[in-house]
């Protein structure tokens, strides 16, 4: 390699000047993002990049920012651009693979967390796990084992990946399947967790360009958005324990029906929790 290597200072403001007119018209603050992107690439904190700015940036770290900025600039998330995203307070890999993980599922969590505070030997079933970072939180604040299915392999692959970045791998069992067709019916489980897809596909033009980016398998569901809730519900019985609970994540404006579905299905102690915006993101229920 020849020539003399950027400092962190120079790469920031090349990073803010490519990225400056698109954000501008999209009215979004581009400076923002550069520090984002460089941080997130160069593994460390933002105020290290700020309090830095004289230090060189390698060439491959300096080529894969170029690149992060070009993917964005051809309208993918952020945290496809950079390869990570957090959830719980951890790190992950994420990809066109994934869905990204985002803080309304945290809530998900935080209410098995409150629920198996405690207990030990924890069994959990996480349906469609994606990144994996349902298992994996789980993993790192309950002492419970978790078999992860998902029905793509690719997906599959990002989350054992995912394990291994937290230090859980050894606590999770990765499997592809379709919801519950290659688990054994012998299984049973304190609780099954699902963010599954809940958007009706009527509302894909309301969506944002970059969340069409994120795997349309993750994200639609037949019926008006309810196709995988009640599949999951109805089949959820036979792998609970009697004290078992199940988990969901709801899309705005689903949390009454699918409360109605789980009445349907024989659930008891049913209820809610909100999400930071005020909205019932979380339906919860014991099995009858």
């Amino acid at each position: 390699m020849s020539g003399r290597l950027k400092t962190i200072g120079e790469v920031l403001n090349e990073a803010a000047l490519m990225l400056r007119d698109y954000c501008e018209k999209k009215e979004e603050d581009y400076k923002k993002i550069a520090l984002m992107m460089v941080s997130q690439i160069l593994g460390i904190d933002k105020a290290e990049v700020i309090l830095n700015k004289g230090l060189p940036v390698r060439q491959d770290k300096y080529e894969k920012i170029v690149n992060a900025i070009s993917r964005y600039l051809q309208g993918y998330p952020l945290q496809y651009c950079t390869n990570k995203a957090f959830f719980m307070g951890f790190e992950f890999y994420v990809d066109e693979n994934v869905l990204i993980p985002r803080f309304d599922t945290e809530v998900l969590v935080e209410v098995a967390i409150e629920i198996f505070k405690g207990r030990k030997n924890l069994y959990f079933l996480d349906i469609g796990t994606g990144s994996g970072c349902i298992a994996v939180a789980l993993c790192k604040f309950l002492d419970c084992n978790v078999l992860a299915v998902d029905i793509s392999e690719r997906a599959l692959e990002v989350a054992r990946k995912n394990a291994k970045l937290n230090g859980v791998e050894n606590k999770i069992l990765f499997i592809r399947s379709n919801l519950f067709e290659n688990i054994p019916q012998n299984l049973k489980f304190d609780a099954i967790l699902s963010n599954p897809p809940y958007i009706s596909k009527d509302e894909i033009f309301e969506l944002d360009p970059r969340v069409l980016k994120e795997p349309h398998i993750a994200l639609f569901s037949e019926e008006d958005g309810f196709w995988f809730f009640k599949e999951i519900a109805n089949k959820a019985k036979l792998y609970l324990k009697d004290s078992g609970y199940i988990i969901f994540e709801v899309g705005f404006s689903q949390a009454k029906e699918v409360k109605r579905i789980l009445e349907q299905n024989g659930y008891k102690n049913i209820k809610s929790r909100n999400d930071l915006n005020n909205i019932e993101r979380c339906i919860f229920a014991l099995n009858g």
